[in-house]
Order: structure tokens, then sequence, then C-alpha cells
């Protein structure tokens, strides 16, 4: 509670006057002579009785119409949004991300978060500094400003098909009115209370205070596409059939869902599926080149997560060259792959993919060349391998063999490698680390002179399989030789499909579908001059820096001037189609110092600026001051009725005394309970 008149608080003293007037008052006394006293004593006392009620009512009703006039004078106001503040560092958070682009009561959730926005930018003054953070695009600028620019900054905001991160944009927030030296600050947080947004783990407890307005979405059994590969991640050959695996996403618990599959804007496959489920859609033969395209399904409120686009190149059989001794089981892999046209065998220097056991022949490799590296059964032959993949520049070496008993627990790879048993493997370690200290592993997957990552780890922590590039090449790095009294592998149906990846991952449009999540960027080839964006708009770039406009799904194409280098597919984060909506307690738990969360659009003004002054109560005080005047003035007319009919009954009693009723003797009063 404050006051923006407060000397005027000292007429409060005029309040003594009625209580003065109240205490000193005094009535004056008539004596009469009347015969019947006691009546008389009877009725002057509850007359009196009266009397005192009515004083004490006017001495209330007096004393509170000064009170009041006071207050009314003293411009009374209580803390609370919907009047004026102090001047206060405001940060607007709009969540702009995919989720937001679901039609709900026929209206996009954006634009109800943009309207709630708008009601914070009129409650707010032309002292204010305002911020607009979009969590869906963090790469944009948030520019102080005022009513005006902060207002077509809100108007200006469009959807994206990006992850929303909330944390990341609040602390933004945070920090932007942080740095303001206005006396309040305070947070604005629109968004859809999607749980999958909420940052984990919490964000640290600061003094800003944050009002969160959440619109939770209706559509929690949305559905989406998750994914969709050929080949199991293999590009296709060219004049081969393959078959595209499309993932729903979604309850599994729903009915069917139709999947089409378009290839140069012409479908080319259909099929129906359960939510959760896979389904696969024949596709091809296809000419040597690149394909484009995309799968969708039945549109539902959220449409931005119905459509997957997918770019490949589909090749000629792969040049594969195989040097040392090899198992049996390699052999005839090998000659499998090359009976199915999937790879051409021949010489080292016409093959792009080197299959080395021992490392024999790195040192010939070529820079066109990868590397499938495969470890001889015998250790006595681990110094020569690890001397060959130090003159082929590949950063890491084989340690001693480790017992077996082993499981693949994670992997990279589109194969099933969950029931294969490892029975004995080398240990890999990065160049430079000691083998014999915690087995050397290599799971960190970072090296010192070059990138290698695990793409299949044990049970033990160390890596099973490598896959990396170096400046003399790519390579993959096996752990366990290939035959049987080392892993199951050979004899099991993986064997093929994972040589088959080994080979094809460097290779033949570079191991599968190549695809960008929205709102992260790529590296254009160094020759390339601009990229043109699904819109057809066209951004110019610079070939040793990444490309960082990809918030809206579709396929981006590469171009060095007319010529098309390549197609980006940009595809929405699967985690954007769960719209679980997140409860109360757990936004006030992943956010500290959310003061309220309000989900309300027309409730959202009085939560605001509710460190500011609130309105001013003027028009209740001056109708309560005219309803106790009038009450006054009713009550003070009633008190003289009552005194001037009192008054007149004494009176005629006193003057005019009954016929048969006279002074007897003694001058004793007749008794009236008598009867006369």
């Amino acid at each position: 509670m404050g006051f923006l008149n407060p000397l005027f608080l000292l007429a409060g003293a005029a309040v003594l006057v009625p209580i003065i007037l109240h205490l000193f008052y005094r009535q004056e006394s008539k004596v009469f002579t009347f015969p019947a006293i006691r009546y008389l004593l009877r009725t002057e006392r509850e007359h009196a009785r009266q009397i005192r009620t009515q004083q004490l009512l006017l001495l209330l009703l007096r004393a509170a119409l000064v009170v009041l006039l006071v207050l009314l004078g003293a411009r009374i106001h209580v803390p609370g949004a919907g009047g004026s503040h102090d001047p206060t560092a405001l940060a607007l958070v709009i969540d702009n991300s995919l989720s937001t682009t679901i039609i709900q009561d026929g209206r996009r959730l954006l634009d109800t978060l943009k309207a709630v926005a708008r009601q914070s930018v009129a409650s707010a003054s032309h002292d204010d500094i305002i911020w607009v953070v979009r969590a869906g695009t963090p790469w944009e600028p948030a520019v102080p400003g005022g009513v005006a620019q902060a207002r077509n900054v809100i108007d200006a905001t469009m959807p994206a098909h990006t992850y929303g991160d909330l944390g990341r944009a609040i602390e933004r927030a945070r920090a932007l009115v942080g740095q303001s030296e206005l006396p309040d600050r305070e947070v604005h947080v629109f968004t859809d209370l999607q749980a999958t947004a909420m940052p984990e783990p919490p964000l640290a407890s600061e003094d800003v205070p944050i009002v969160v307005f959440g619109v939770p979405s209706s559509g929690a059994d949305n559905l989406g596409i998750e994914g969709v590969s050929f080949g199991g991640g293999i590009a296709p050959l060219a004049g081969h059939r393959t078959e595209a695996a499309v993932a729903v996403a979604g309850d599994p618990a729903g009915d069917t869902v139709g999947v089409r599959l378009y290839i140069g804007g012409q479908v080319r496959a259909a099929g129906r599926t359960p939510p959760g489920a896979t389904v696969l859609l024949p596709a091809g033969p296809f000419p040597a080149g690149r394909v484009e395209g995309h799968v969708e399904i039945d549109a539902d409120p959220l449409t931005a997560d119905n459509r997957r686009y997918f770019s490949f190149t589909v090749r000629d059989p792969t040049p594969v060259a195989l040097l040392g001794p090899a198992s049996i089981f390699l052999s005839e892999a090998l000659a499998v792959l090359a009976e199915s046209e999937r790879i051409a065998l021949g010489g080292a220097a016409r093959a792009a993919t080197l299959v080395s056991v021992g490392g024999e022949g790195l040192e010939r490799r070529g820079l066109t060349q990868s590397a499938v590296v495969v470890p001889h059964p015998d250790p006595a032959r681990l110094p020569a391998l690890n001397r060959r993949l130090a003159e082929a520049g590949i950063p890491f070496r084989y340690g001693p063999a480790a017992a077996g008993g082993a499981r693949i627990t994670r992997s990279d790879i589109a194969v099933d490698l969950g029931d294969m048993e490892i029975r004995r493997y080398f240990r890999l370690s990065p160049t430079g680390a000691d083998p014999g200290v915690d087995g050397g592993t290599a799971s960190s997957g970072a090296s010192p002179e070059g990138t290698g990552t695990p793409a299949a780890t044990l049970s033990s922590g160390d890596a099973w399989l490598l896959a990396g590039t170096t400046p003399a090449g790519p390579y993959v790095l096996l752990a366990s030789p290939l035959d049987e009294a080392s892993t199951s592998l050979p004899v099991s149906a993986a064997m093929i499909p994972l040589l088959e990846w080994a080979i094809e991952r460097w290779t033949g449009g570079g191991g599968g579908i190549g695809s960008v999540t929205s709102g992260t960027n790529f590296r254009p080839p160094p020759t390339a001059t601009q990229v043109r964006d699904p819109a057809g708009n066209e951004h110019q770039v610079d070939g040793d820096q990444p490309f960082l406009a990809t918030a809206t799904a579709g396929l981006y194409r590469v171009l060095a001037g007319d010529s098309v280098l390549d197609a980006v597919p940009v595809n929405p984060p699967a985690r954007e189609s769960d719209l679980t909506p997140a409860s109360v307690r757990s936004v006030r738990r992943a956010i500290p110092g959310t003061r309220e969360v309000v989900e309300g659009a027309s409730s959202w003004s009085r939560h605001i600026f509710r460190a500011g002054r609130g309105p001013e109560p003027w028009r209740p005080i001056a109708i309560l001051i005219l309803a106790l005047l009038i009450a006054e003035t009713i009550v003070a007319a009633s008190r003289r009725l009552r005194s001037r009919a009192g008054s007149v009954e004494v009176g005629g009693m006193q003057d005019k005394p009954g016929p048969r009723e006279g002074p007897r003797p003694g001058g004793t009063a007749p008794n009236p309970a008598a009867g006369g």
C-alpha cells in the first residue's frame, strides 16, 4: 500500500473533531413535575439508551467519513498490476518452436501467445526497456527498445520448425535484464508448457521474478514422422530395388495412419501403419545420381512434423580391394557382396575402399580411399599393425587382448548387434596413450591428431568399432578379428550388413541419408557460393563458414553459381512431436523464481508488474463516502425527530392532566398502574 500525496495524511487529525464533540456534548436536563413518576423514569431511560446508540452511530459514521476523505486526498493505491509502475527492465520470452504451430480452436497456438505478449507491452510504460527473446530461433538478436519496438518484434515473430529450449532462452532473458540499471526487473514467458522444453537440470535460482503464461496443448496424442532411411542406411545401388523404412511416432493405442512416399513430386508408394511402428515402402530402382523427396502421413492439428525430407545419391557398386591374410569368413562375405553387385572386387589402385587385415597395404592408400582395418588374430603382429596405422596417419593403436564375455551395449550402426558375443578383442586407444593404463580405451572418441568416434561400444566401456577421418583419409577400425574364435559375428546374419556398412560409410552418398535437424547448421563445400532455402530465397555463403538459417524444414540446395552441388534435407527434431504438457509443479521446479503460472489470457494483466503501483481505488472510495453521507443524514434526522416527538409527548402529559386526576393532599402523584 502506498500514497501519492502522503502529506495529506496529516488531515487525518480531523477525525478527532467528532470524537471530542461526542465526549463533551452534554444534553441540558429539564425537570418536569409529573404525577406518574415511575412511568416517566422508565420512559426516560429507554429514550436515553436510544440517544446513546444514535450518538455512537453518528460518531462512527463521521469518523469514517473523515478517514475516507483523507485517504482520497492522499491518493491511496495498492501494489499490483493494472496501474502505473516504476521503470522496469522487461524481457519477453516467446516460444515460437515447432510445437506452437498446432491449431487449437481454429487458431494457431503461437498467435495466442503473441496476443498475450502484446498485453505485457500494453501494460508497459514509456520508461521501461523491453527485450524480446525467441526460444525457437535463439540465434536472432534481442535488441532493447521501447513499447513500439517491442510490439513490432512480436508482430514479426514467425514459427520455426526447431526445438524450443526454454531454459537457455530464460537464462538469456535474465542476463539481459540483469545488466540494466532500472529499479525493477521482470521476465515474462509465453509457452505451450511442453514437457520436453523444460530445462533439465533445473535452472539456477536468481532474484529476477518470472511470470509464465502457458497454454497446454490439446494434441497429446499427436502423430509425427520420427525418421526415414533407405536400404538400412546404406545408399541404394543403381538399378536395384530398395525399401524405405518410415518410423511413425505416436501413441501405439491409436488407429493406423496412412504413409506416402514422394519422389520427384509424385507418389511412388503408400501404406498404413499403427503409431509407434515402422512401415517398409518399396522404392526404386533408381538410376545413378541424386534422389530427392519426402515422406508424409495423414494431417493432424500439428502438421509441421507430418513430413520428413530426404536426399541421397544412388551409387554404382563400390570398388573394393582385400589386402592381407583374410579369414575364410571375411573372404566369403566379400564374395557374397560382389555376387550381388553391391561391391566390385579388384586391385588396390582402383579401389574406393581398402579392407586391410593386419594393416597390410595401408602405406599405399590414396587420399580418396577409405580404409577398413581388421586386426590379425595373432597378438604378435600388433606392433606391425600399429606401425602401419601411424604411417597411414590413423591416430589410434591396438593394445593387448582383453578377456571375452563382453557384449555390445551401444551402437550407432543400422545393424542389430545385440545378440553378438565378443570372445576376444584388442583395446583401441589414441596414439600417445598408455594402453596399460585403464585399458587405454578410446571411449571418449577424441584424438590429438584427428577425429574418431566409437560407433559400437562394449559393456566394458571399450570401443569395439571406431569410425573417423583424418587429412590422410577416412577409416573404420574393428577391435576383434573376424574369425569364429574371437566373435560370433562371422556365423551370424549381421556379418554381411556390418561389412557393407563399414565399406559404404564413406562412399556412395556418405553412407546413407544425410539429414540436418532444424535450427542446427551445416557446412557447405568450399566451392559453394549460395544456398537456396525451401522458400526459394538464396543466401550468399562463404565455404569456410557454416550455414545457420535452417529454421524451416525442407530441402536446402547448395549452389556453385547455377550448378547444384548438393541437396541437404533439414527436418524437425523428433522430440517436438511429443506434446505432453508439464504440470505447474514441474514448471516451478525447473524454473526457480517463477512467481505465477497463468493459463487464462483474460487474467494475465493482473499478474504482471506486481512490484509496481496498482490502480487508485478512488471510485469505490467516492461511492462509499456518498453512502456514508446519506446514512449520516438519515441517522441525524431520525435523532431530531425522536427528540422533538419525545418533547411533545412529555409536554402534553405535563400540561394536560386527566380530568379525574388532580393534585392530592400531600402532593403525591397518582399511581398509573392503579388505573387512576
